[in-house]
């Protein structure tokens, strides 16, 4: 029985007859890759055709690059011999190597010469699956845990995105080189760059092995890694209504090498640091075997464990890996046509029932952008946004403009808010203007169509990048407001500091306060807060750690709900961006914005979504709270009984220092230095207090008075008086 791969497969390859006689090939007993006159195979080891290696299309620009010769100048190694077609300049040349080794390893090396106006981002090579290969809709997008150099955070770092051809007998895994989204069924995405000289490369490379490997084991053998290592359960976004969860960690030996003894660790931690799992095992793993370990966490009404599995050959470099495990009892919203809880962006990820189903636990009430008739069976109101950008032309400006209103009618949208952020890249004052006017032109356009096609869809004005008061001014004085019967957005961008903090630049309630004022003063009603963040990219001293995260979102929404927010719309539900959807980038911090990880799995602050959503069920703003000292607050009336959340900002707004060197904390040190007792008058015998994750505690009163130890962290707190 063959198990992985038949390393010791006769060379089937090279025996007489099997082939007509080749111009040149490349022979192991595992592949090989075979070219006659410009085609490239690559064949398995029975001999059946597997991949047609094939011409490179310049789809954005006229020139095919058709490989025409082949030439072998070594025993591993073939020159590419292409004749370019449709090239008007007669200056395109391409040169190309492919190189295939006794590892499994084939990579294609291309280097151009394409004078302007030539377009190169669009070349797309010809890859044909042959004799029943299946070619993989789904790109697996791999991240690789690294330690981080200053004791931070571990994060993961982009270690390829993959797509596999397979048959019976072989897959081939396929590093993409270029855009995974430029893809079709015959081609894929070099991508080319430009180098110092002025030429372009690009490169791909395979990995020729068995097609029993999964992803993860195909990835480690493709990085010579000496393991594979995953974490999984069988739970969306692994969360619990109740019980023990459930996880399954798989260690993976790829190789046909002798055992390997691997030292195993894995360790898990609740929300408060307590170590919930700790064990530590030696396993024998043979050539191509992989062992499956299952660990279970403990019962909880409500909480969040983070775990981390480590296996480690002696000699080797540890391979480790990380996920998050949580619990969130079932909740039914009384009020949830009256709430303001809403979400700016989301991924249909692991799938669309999923994700509404979180959403509707969640205690989400209005979406940015969806359709009524599939979210109105979770008691979720979807508004549309949509745009233009503001150096369209005009006819592509109508184009969409109909579109828009055709789709929002279609949808059932309510509402539309119309374009996004173009005060962020104007670069002058001038050019400022001109935005505002041309905005102000296209919101007549649009109030014309609007009024003949859908004349119930209103229309909220630009969602603004901070609180650019004087963009919001100029659109005024060209006549915006009574265009925005729907009123206006604003996107309050916050930095490391608490969104209570309300000084200028980045900030929350700064930014809200300001943005409130110059509405007033123009006689405008309604404050969308189309995108609030509580960003989460590991060891960024100007994001949230994954702690302060969820304390931020509870502030997030009482502040908002206090400032009188039609609605206030986290950005976003996942990780990663619309354009790489699940993707890993720890460089940029666009990939770390979401309530749920790259994997999908549960941050603290998605907890603390619900939490507040929860306790803000039905609420009413009553008043800010001041209990002296340094104890702030914010009260509500609920119909469970007055609500205030309380916080004590002893230690200040200011979450983090800006250092170069800075190093992220775990979400389970909780890095407020000060702890205060401050003493409440208690409506009764007890008070309930909430933590930023939900978890609640009972604390009883006496002779009329409560004692709560306080910090930086907001706790929702019922029965105190204020």
């Amino acid at each position: 029985m063959m198990k992985k791969f038949l390393l010791f497969a006769a060379a089937l390859l090279g025996a007489a007859g099997v082939f007509a006689a080749p111009e040149s090939q490349i022979v192991y007993p595992e592949y090989a890759v075979l070219a006659s006159g410009g085609d490239i195979i690559v064949r398995d080891y029975e001999g059946t055709p597997v991949l047609k290696i094939g011409k490179l299309d310049f789809a954005w620009s006229s020139p095919v690059a058709v490989p025409v010769r082949v030439e072998q100048t070594a025993k591993d190694t073939f020159k590419i011999v292409y004749r370019i077609d449709r090239d008007d300049s007669g200056k395109v040349a391409l040169e190309g190597t492919l190189r295939a080794l006794p590892d499994g390893h084939i990579r294609l090396d291309w280097r151009l010469d394409a004078p302007k106006p030539v377009k190169t981002g669009g070349i797309m090579l010809e890859l044909l699956p042959l004799k029943g290969t299946e070619k993989s809709a789904k790109v697996y997008k791999s991240g690789l845990w690294t330690r981080h150099e200053h004791g931070g955070i571990p994060f993961e770092v982009r270690d390829g995105y993959f797509r596999s051809f397979r048959n019976e007998n072989t897959a081939l895994w396929l590093l993409l080189g270029g855009n995974a989204n430029y893809s079709n069924g015959w081609s894929e995405h070099p991508g080319f760059t430009k180098k110092e000289d002025g030429k372009f490369t690009a490169s791909l490379e395979f990995l020729v092995c068995a097609p029993e490997l999964e992803d993860y084991e195909a990835v480690a053998l493709f990085h010579k890694r000496p393991l594979g290592l995953r974490l999984s359960t069988e739970k969306p976004f692994n969360l619990w209504e109740s019980g023990s969860p459930e996880l399954k960690v798989q260690v993976s030996n790829p190789y046909n090498r002798p055992k390997q003894g691997v030292a195993f660790e894995i360790i898990g931690r609740d929300f408060d640091g307590k170590t919930v799992l700790k064990e530590s095992k030696q396993l024998m793993l043979k050539p191509f075997e992989t062992k499956e370990l299952t660990f279970r966490l403990p019962e909880a009404e409500r909480t969040i464990y983070f775990v981390e599995a480590k296996a480690v050959i002696p000699g080797e470099k540890e391979i480790f890996s990380r996920t998050n495990l949580a619990i969130l009892p079932p909740h039914e919203y009384r009020h949830r046509r009256e709430s303001k809880f809403a979400l700016s962006a989301y991924f249909m990820i692991p799938s669309e029932k999923d994700v509404y189903a979180l959403m509707q636990r969640m205690g989400v009430r209005i979406l940015r952008h969806g359709d009524n008739r599939v979210t109105g069976q979770y008691g979720i109101l979807a508004l549309d946004h949509a745009g233009i950008g503001p150096d369209d032309s005009p006819a592509q400006a109508a184009k969409r403009i109909g579109e828009m209103v055709r789709r929002a009618a279609e949808r059932r949208n309510p509402e539309i808010e119309f374009c996004n952020e173009w005060n962020m890249s104007a670069k002058s004052a001038e050019e400022k203007r001109r935005r505002a006017r041309r905005y102000v032109e296209l919101l007549r356009e649009l109030k014309k169509v609007r009024d003949e096609h859908d004349p119930e869809l209103k229309i909220i004005g630009m969602g603004m990048a901070g609180a650019d008061t004087a963009f919001l001014k100029l659109m005024a004085e060209n006549g915006a407001v009574p265009l925005m019967d729907g009123g206006v957005a604003m996107h309050p961008g916050r930095g490391n500091m608490t969104p209570d903090y309300e000084g200028d630049g980045w900030t929350y309630l700064g930014a809200i306060r300001r943005w409130r004022k110059a509405m007033d003063e123009l006689g405008i009603k309604t404050m969308h807060l189309s995108e609030v963040y509580a960003a989460t990219c590991p060891n960024d001293s100007w994001k949230d750690s994954y702690r302060h995260a969820a304390e931020n979102v509870i502030l997030t929404y009482a502040i908002g709900l206090a400032e009188g927010a039609e609605s206030i719309q986290f950005y976003q539900l996942h990780d990663s961006v619309w354009h790489d959807l699940g993707g890993v980038n720890h460089k940029d911090s666009e990939y770390h914005y979401g309530l749920l990880m790259r994997d999908g799995t549960v941050k603290p602050s998605l907890l603390a979504y619900a939490a507040v959503a929860e306790a803000l069920d039905g609420a009413k703003f009553v008043k800010y709270l001041d209990f002296g000292g340094k104890v702030r607050g914010i009260g509500f009336s609920t119909p469970r009984g007055p609500l205030a959340f309380v916080y004590d900002r002893t230690d200040g707004f200011f979450l983090t220092e800006r250092t170069k060197e800075f190093a992220g904390t775990e979400p389970w040190v909780d890095t407020w230095k000060s702890r205060r007792k401050a003493v409440f008058d208690a409506a009764g015998d007890t008070v309930t207090v909430i933590d930023p994750i939900g978890r609640a505690k009972t604390v009883r009163a006496v002779n009329g008075k409560v004692t709560l130890e306080l910090s930086g962290a907001p706790l929702m707190v019922y029965g105190i008086r204020f």
